[in-house]
């Protein structure tokens, strides 16, 4: 499979169209599971997916580290090349990380307002900001989400969150919120619970390998 066509039959499809990441109205995206499910692998793929595109990404890991982070993104890639058999899958990979800016905070360091001046300090260097920021293990009060919001809607760019189940302070705020939830039958997927942009239809589904960690129809 050619880049192009993994782009066109991504099941990310579902959330935003082929030509291009962002969907107007989008700014705040949440994605909810129980601790341990896959949330971080999840965030990586629409990372990934945003990168393919040619877009820029900005990765945020809460109590991370750097060669963690990209060792999540080298096992998620290898895994899709292969299920896939992608075309030139090193070359590919080599040319999207291009793209690809990781940024660590410890949780008691993070603050928005310390995102935003690292964020704007990407200029000083001729780096545009990206259009899309994602943002994994960050567990704040609901004044740290509205912040974000304000900041995402200020630079026209989305924030993709992840959350642990049960009630969170962003549900409310986010204009996208995916919910992980496991049928009577074992079969874990990825279902879109609300869509305040009118793009991704509440209800639709994304299937997860419980093994691989993958999306697919």
């Amino acid at each position: 499979m050619k880049r192009q066509e993994l782009i066109k039959t991504s099941p990310l499809r579902l959330l935003s169209p082929v030509d291009c990441g962002q969907v107007a109205g989008r700014h705040l995206a949440l994605v909810k599971a129980p601790a341990g499910t896959g949330k971080t692998a999840i965030l990586v793929q629409i990372a990934l997916d945003t990168l393919l595109r040619g877009e820029q990404v900005v990765h945020v890991g809460i109590n991370d580290t750097l060669d963690k982070i990209k060792l999540w993104y080298g096992e998620v890639f290898a895994t899709l090349a292969r299920q896939v058999n992608l075309v030139n899958a090193t070359r590919v990979e080599s040319e999207i990380m291009g793209h690809r800016l990781l940024m660590t905070f410890m949780a008691d360091n993070f603050t928005p307002l310390r995102l935003a001046q690292r964020l704007e300090a990407l200029g000083r260097h001729h780096i545009s900001l990206p259009a899309c920021l994602v943002i994994d293990g960050l567990v704040a009060e609901p004044g740290i989400y509205m912040e974000l919001q304000g900041y995402a809607r200020k630079r026209n760019l989305t924030i993709w969150l992840s959350c642990p189940e049960g009630p969170a302070p962003a549900d409310q705020l986010a204009d996208t919120l995916l919910e992980l939830q496991t049928s009577p039958e074992g079969v874990t997927s990825l279902v879109v619970v609300k869509d305040d942009t009118g793009y991704a239809r509440p209800g639709a589904a994304m299937t997860l390998d419980a093994q691989a960690l993958n999306l697919c129809r």
